[in-house]
């Protein structure tokens, strides 16, 4: 899966391009274009729309995520402090605080901020733009079918870039962008924007480049009431002139007024965005592309950045601002969710094999209760069941002695027959209307005596001597009495 990336840087004085194609693979530049203003024919009405024409000619354009930047000249910063951390509240005050320091009327702007760090109050960092100027950008590229969904500043996108993806991840630095026009200096402090300004400069003027640096150090302090401390300068030339320009000049008083070490900024060779095919020509001309491949980090990396965009709604800009927070809170939020499912699987799991166990039980009963049945299916209700069957059976028995439990037989043939008889019972029979009584005694007599104790009882209505031999082997009487059971339910 492929997608590619049209990052239009817009100066003053110039025009630089780039389509870059992203896959999982890397990046590779598909084409790149730089064209200066004053080239354009002497009769020619708008040459910004001319460069844009000459740049739609050159290169495909179609079927890209668009990134746009604003000439910095166009650009006007201002540092805030407001009593609000929330973004919603801080855009809703955000003009009135603008209001009396802008050259113009607040309503003829177009304003974004970002949050340079929270406490009690809030200081941020706006940059406005004419609203005019913006739509006629729009306008402009529309023509071409172009639709940037991110409109910024290329400046601040390339020390972003630089931050992200540079290999020296220095985040205390200054940035100064020089174009044929004018610089704009930026301060970064732990990664972020905190101080940036745009000023004139005139070709060959080191010294002036120096007064308007050492004016933003010193608004620095007076803002944050506190030295301004960078351990490096990183200077970017994207000029659309020939080969290193004055820059030895503008290194050599910049060496003489700060003691930060300074560092040519060339973005093809100083940021790693995974080109696998990168910029043609030389190193004069690949640096005047600097500030768009920084407008391309930004979109690759998906970094936080100014935008004058109106399809760039709040909550795609807490997104952005809050992406690591959010990441974060949703993973822990995932991580309970996951402990909390594990948590239901493993007491759904005990409740099962509980139930099993119980299940196991209950066919076990069963078995001893019933162990006549072999096809059990559902064993608590085949047992209420058969309950029920012998419960009916017994209440409608024809047999006269159907409530008399053996216990109690037992229990009036012990209480009945007197501890002098000789008498020891072998076998004692239960049918469903008499008892059978088998067993040795001393003499006949006995037999008859037994048989008359057991006359004495409710229990049993008719006793019947069965049979009654001697056994000589043991010289004592065998016997079996027949003992009809009596209807207890009169």
């Amino acid at each position: 899966m492929s997608s590619s990336i049209l990052a239009i840087d817009i100066r003053d004085n110039a025009v630089s391009a780039l389509r870059i194609s992203s896959t999982l693979k890397g990046n590779r530049i598909e084409s790149q274009f730089h064209i200066r203003l004053d080239q354009a024919p002497l009769d020619t009405e708008n040459r910004l729309l001319w460069a844009l024409s000459q740049m739609a000619e050159a290169m495909d354009t179609s079927g890209c995520t668009s990134i746009l930047s604003v000439p910095p000249s166009a650009v006007t910063y201002r540092n805030v402090t407001v009593p609000f951390t929330e973004r919603r509240k801080i855009a809703q005050l955000l003009p009135f605080e603008l209001e009396s320091s802008l050259p113009r009327a607040v309503e003829e702007f177009t304003i974004d901020f970002d949050i340079v760090r929270k406490s009690d109050y809030t200081d941020i960092i706006a940059a406005a733009v004419k609203t005019e100027t913006i739509e006629e950008l729009l306008g402009m590229v529309s023509r071409f079918d172009i639709h940037p969904g991110c409109i910024t500043i290329s400046p601040v996108a390339e020390a972003m870039s630089l931050i992200r993806f540079g290999a020296s991840r220095v985040e205390n630095f200054l940035f100064i962008s020089i174009d044929d026009c004018c610089a704009t200096a930026c301060i970064f402090l732990y990664g972020k924007l905190h101080l940036s300004r745009t000023f004139r400069l005139p070709q060959a003027a080191p010294r002036h480049l120096k007064k308007e640096l050492l004016r933003i150090l010193a608004a620095f302090e007076t803002l944050y009431d506190a030295a301004c401390c960078f351990d490096e300068i990183r200077l970017s030339n994207v000029r659309s002139g020939g080969a290193e320009d004055d820059m030895a000049d503008i290194v050599s008083v910049l060496q003489e007024t700060f003691e930060a070490s300074i560092k040519i900024v060339d973005m093809s060779r100083d940021v790693n965005l995974k080109m696998i095919a990168g910029l043609s020509g030389g190193k004069n001309e690949q640096r005047r592309f600097n500030a768009a491949l920084g407008l391309a980090g930004i979109e690759i990396g998906g970094i936080a950045s100014l935008n004058f965009s109106r399809e760039f709604n709040f909550i795609q800009k807490y997104w952005i601002d809050n992406k690591t927070e959010c990441i974060t809170a949703g993973t822990l939020l995932v991580f309970v969710f996951i402990l909390i499912m594990a948590n239901a699987v493993f007491q759904v799991r005990s409740l099962d094999s509980r139930v099993k166990k119980l299940d196991n039980e209950i066919v076990n009963i069963y078995r001893s209760t019933l162990p006549g049945e072999t096809r059990i299916v559902d064993p608590l209700h085949q047992m209420k069941t058969e309950i029920d069957r012998i419960r009916q059976r017994s209440a409608i028995s024809a047999n006269p002695g159907s409530n008399i439990t053996n216990i109690d037989i037992l229990n009036e043939i012990s209480r009945l027959i007197p501890s002098e008889i000789d008498l020891l019972i072998t076998n004692l029979v239960r049918s469903e209307d008499h008892v059978s009584i088998s067993g040795t005694i001393a003499t006949f007599n006995a037999v008859d005596e037994v048989k008359g104790q057991l006359e004495n009882t409710d229990i049993f209505e008719k006793i019947t001597i069965s049979s009654a031999n001697t056994d000589n082997s043991i010289n004592r009487v065998r016997f079996r009495i027949r003992a009809d059971l009596a209807d207890m339910t009169r």
